[in-house]
């Protein structure tokens, strides 16, 4: 075990952390990702200091796989920018860079400094980054090509001693970020660490302050809770430290309601970790699936006109459950369909309409009609003719055809009638139709 010194105020060696070598913390190089090694080399190589830091330097001491790599290092991002080219820029208020290597994204940031508080963007050295970690077993850097861990806060003996110690003071950690309480249960549950006495009396103290917190970050905080694989037992120990109800209220309402619905949503809790632990699958509307389940079936179970419309009441009954969270509404419709069950088809809503007319009885064969008595219905009785059939006397030809009178000859009033009798009148007696004479012969 080494140790760093700097110089006080007086003039004489201060310790500043201890430095552990490889033999004495036991990471293998051949269990480090090699794309975050060969970072560290490019910004070593362009005269950089470049570290490994938070989980996954826990990780690696507690013999776990990595989920991701985290880098801090003194060069700004736009300096990180230019040395990666397949790299961009992410962030508003604390700026860091995000580099690609294949599939896999690396995040680099730059050493922050305390002058404004342990919040603050100033940038600073790698001393005052550490007191700026939340939880000692955070604030470990690494560096694999010398084979050594820097520790500033005494982070390794309590990794050893399975302790969670906030590395900012209590009357502040909370009250800066009040989603540190969140995290500090995650980290409780995900590693087994115990949480020391006063610090879970503040978390206590502060847990209304829980509801003032940025909702994305919440959102952020549920989704890593959700497909961490112990989600169940996570939720469990918020609702124990009076956190879920600023968190997550409709789950916290079940959990005080109790009852069958509190089984059934414990039990959803165990199947989604199962599901991680087993499948890997972390996608959103995966995860969903299992939260939203219980407001669903009750959505599904209240009357409604139609399928459609009970899809509709489901959606919302799932989204007032996720407030004040804001899920991609994409993705809640995918599970909320992945579970809904339509009601039984009731089918559509008659309209109210008018009665029809009565038919008549049928008549005994042989009985004559009554005759009518109403204009109305003598009007009705009657076959209907045409007009110039109504204007002429009826008859009844053999033929069973209605016809009228024949008109005289030569004054029918078809076209071809009208046509010879006009030729007629156009000629004078004894002259043709063409302009010639009749002759009568000598």
């Amino acid at each position: 075990m080494l140790t760093r010194y700097h110089t006080g105020p007086d003039g004489k060696p201060v310790k500043k952390a201890v430095v552990y070598t490889q033999s004495e913390h036991g990471i293998a190089l051949n269990r480090v990702d090699r794309d975050a090694v060969r970072i560290l080399e490019k910004l070593r190589q362009n005269g950089h200091d470049a570290y490994i830091v938070g989980g996954a330097v826990r990780d690696l001491l507690l013999g776990r796989e990595p989920k991701d790599y985290d880098i801090v290092t003194d060069a700004e991002p736009p300096r990180i920018k230019k040395l990666f080219y397949r790299s961009r820029i992410i962030g508003r208020r604390f700026r860091l860079v995000h580099v690609y290597a294949g599939p896999k994204i690396y995040e680099v940031s730059t050493f922050r400094s305390l002058t404004n508080g342990t919040i603050g963007n100033t940038y600073g050295t790698i001393d005052e980054d550490a007191l700026r970690r939340d939880f000692s077993l955070n604030a470990l850097y690494y560096d694999p090509l010398a084979g050594i861990i820097v520790d500033y806060v005494n982070g390794l003996k309590d990794i050893q001693a399975r302790r969670l110690v906030p590395v900012i003071p209590l009357k502040s950690i909370f009250t800066e970020d009040p989603v540190r309480m969140i995290r500090a249960v995650k980290y409780s549950v995900g590693t087994g660490f115990t949480i020391a006495l006063f610090t879970r009396l503040a978390m206590r103290k502060h847990a209304s302050e829980l509801a003032s917190a940025s909702v994305s970050r919440l959102g952020e905080e549920a989704l890593k809770i959700f497909g961490s694989g112990k989600a169940r037992a996570i939720i469990e120990t918020l609702y124990a430290y009076k956190l879920l109800g600023a968190f997550l209220p409709g789950l916290a309402a079940v959990l005080d309601a109790g009852g069958q619905d509190k089984d059934e949503l414990l039990a959803n809790l165990a199947d989604l970790d199962s599901m991680v632990s087993d499948t890997g699958d972390k996608l959103l509307r995966s995860l969903l699936v299992f939260i939203i389940k219980l407001p669903v079936r009750k959505a599904a179970s209240l009357p409604a006109p139609d399928a459609h419309t009970a899809f509709a009441l489901a959606l919302n009954q799932a989204k007032e459950f996720l407030a004040p969270l804001t899920m991609p509404r994409i993705e809640i419709e995918e599970a909320v369909a992945s579970v809904f069950v339509p009601p039984e088809d009731q089918g559509p809503l008659k309209k109210s309409r008018r009665r029809g007319r009565k038919k008549p009885a049928a008549r005994p064969a042989g009985e004559a009609p009554d005759a009518p008595n109403t204009q109305l219905e003598r009007a009705r009785a009657e076959p209907k003719r045409s007009r110039a059939a109504q204007a002429a006397p009826d008859t009844a030809p053999a033929n069973g055809r209605a016809s009228g009178p024949k008109p005289p000859a030569g004054q029918g009033q078809s076209r071809s009638a009208k046509r010879r009798r006009r030729r007629r009148e156009s000629s004078a007696p004894g002259e043709r139709g063409d302009g010639s004479q009749d002759i009568p012969p000598a």
